[in-house]
């Protein structure tokens, strides 16, 4: 699928598998009729949050006019970025609370024509299909470790003190990056620890959790 298209497909703008659209990435394809149901998260979710980034910056017509569609406010005339991803009552779309929830709707043999974002260990460990994307070199890429490493080397870090994103991730140079490996999709979890003494927490606790940390950021990935 082209970016447009995921776009396209989660404001319910494209809501068929045979759609122009959709025939056009996939030319060689006899694709159906079916009608798409978008599965999105009814719980304040990171890859929601995530997801509403790149649409705010990347797709920003579809999304302000997707959130005009389903009652969501604007500000300053454009549709920000949201854990809770909106729906509207009769628009097709399925809300399921955890990832669990929509990998396994989408998952289920009687979930015809179901799509949903989800991290990648979701699909990868049920042996599940994902969807190439086309990235801004011109291919198709799936989110291997290694395409999505090589997206993340142009990840920044926002350092304007003045900015209400100080301190976190800026995308930009990863969702327009030109190298043909790039999962253009890709971002990253944040981990916030304490640092001090204090309240109920001890210098055991802070070694303990630091291991813990020093692991799943390293091998335990």
């Amino acid at each position: 699928l082209s970016i447009e298209n995921v776009a396209k497909i989660f404001t319910g703008v494209i809501t068929v598998w045979n759609d122009p659209a959709i025939q056009a990435d996939n030319p060689l394809l006899a694709l159906p009729a079916t009608p798409i149901v978008p599965v999105v998260r009814s719980d304040g979710s990171g890859t929601s949050a995530q997801f509403s980034i790149w649409m705010r910056q990347e797709q920003t017509a579809l999304w302000d006019a997707y959130c005009g569609k389903v009652g969501r406010p604007m500000v300053n005339g454009h549709c920000g970025v949201t854990s809770n991803y909106p729906t509207a009552p009769g628009s097709g779309f399925v809300s399921k609370s955890g990832a669990n929830g929509v990998a396994g709707y989408v998952a289920q043999n009687a979930a015809v024509g179901a799509i949903t974002f989800v991290e990648y260990s979701y699909a990868l460990n049920a042996g599940f299909p994902v969807v190439k994307l086309l990235n801004k070199a011109g291919y198709y890429t799936e989110p291997t470790a290694s395409n999505v490493a090589v997206a993340l080397l142009r990840a920044q870090i926002n350092e304007d003190e003045s900015s209400q994103d100080y301190l976190t991730q800026d995308l930009t140079n990863v969702y327009g990056d030109d190298d043909p490996r790039t999962y253009p999709l890709s971002s990253y979890s944040y981990t916030i620890l304490p640092t001090k003494l204090e309240s109920s927490f001890t210098e055991d606790k802070g070694l303990t959790l630091a291991s813990f940390t020093s692991y799943f950021l390293c091998e335990g990935q």
